[in-house]
């Protein structure tokens, strides 16, 4: 396990997948990462696939490639590029394994800082490949919830800013493919969602997120709150397990989406939502969490 602390926090990352498994307060010494036994991870990064695939094999330049769900990164040890007390940056390389399921020469890099009362996540993704890349990258963090034992789960909303008329969510089905469809979503409110364990028996929640600079989720039972700063990324996800009333949230930044429900691999060039990154260039992608 690697640390990082300053006067505020203290945080954890695994190795194996470069995935932050705690974040403790220093004053109250509270962890606000899931680490519950119902399901087993607690941020996982994901990359090069976002969800399930159909059939569990995608199409790239014609030929037909097997990807596990949410990719593959979560699933090797990264190598340290770098530490310092208050970061750390953490590195996967492409290997013989990674293409077997991604043909292409690849680094992917994150990058953990604490500054202040915040964490900030950065990745970086280069082609070294003489091709286009096709790929999709997301953070799955899981925060425990309630916060402290401050309340319970339906005590909690999530506020969206800046303020919007209307945010439109991306219709799913079967779990926990996309149906193509995309509408508002009328569980929120003023830019407000209540939340409820019910709301997630119909799988995940997609938004459209390309408005939006921050997610908080707080509530008037604590003086708790978990702020992220998400506008570098396109898309939202919210995810609790279905009919389950276990004590946590998944507030997921995507730079990607899910494959759209078919009876063939969906062609990764042509996919909606996926990057689309140059040989020899690199995409960044950055966002905060802010913990009171």
């Amino acid at each position: 396990m690697i640390k990082l602390k300053n006067d505020r926090l203290e945080v954890e990352i695994d190795n194996m997948g470069a995935q932050l498994t705690h974040v403790i307060g220093n004053e109250s010494g509270y962890d606000y990462i899931w680490n519950g036994d119902a399901w087993k991870k607690h941020a996982p990064i994901l990359f090069p696939a976002i969800g399930k695939s159909n059939n569990d094999e995608y199409v790239v330049d014609g030929k037909t490639y097997r990807m596990p769900q949410h990719g593959f990164a979560r699933d090797f040890d990264w190598q340290k590029v770098n530490q310092a007390e208050n970061r750390v940056m953490l590195e996967l390389k492409s290997n013989a394994k990674t293409k077997e399921m991604f043909p292409f020469d690849f680094t992917l890099q994150v990058e953990y800082k604490l500054d202040q009362n915040q964490l900030l996540i950065g990745y970086r993704v280069i082609n070294n490949d003489h091709r286009m890349m096709p790929y999709a990258l997301g953070s799955h963090p899981a925060f425990n919830l309630p916060i402290d034992d401050d309340g319970v789960f339906e005590d909690y909303r999530l506020t969206f800013e800046p303020k919007q008329k209307q945010i439109k969510r991306l219709g799913v089905g079967p779990i926990p493919f996309r149906d193509g469809t995309e509408a508002p979503y009328p569980s929120i409110q003023a830019s407000e969602l209540a939340l409820n364990h019910e709301m997630f028996d119909d799988g995940l929640i997609i938004l459209n997120a390309k408005k939006l600079e921050n997610v908080t989720l707080h509530s008037n039972q604590t003086a708790h709150e978990v702020k992220l700063n998400i506008k570098q990324f396109p898309y939202l996800t919210l995810w609790a397990m279905e009919h389950e009333t276990q004590p946590f949230i998944c507030i997921e930044p995507f730079a990607g989406l899910p494959d759209q429900a078919s009876d063939q691999p969906t062609d990764w060039n042509n996919k909606k939502g996926n990057n689309l990154l140059e040989a020899g260039e690199s995409h960044t992608f950055e966002y905060g969490i802010e913990f009171k």
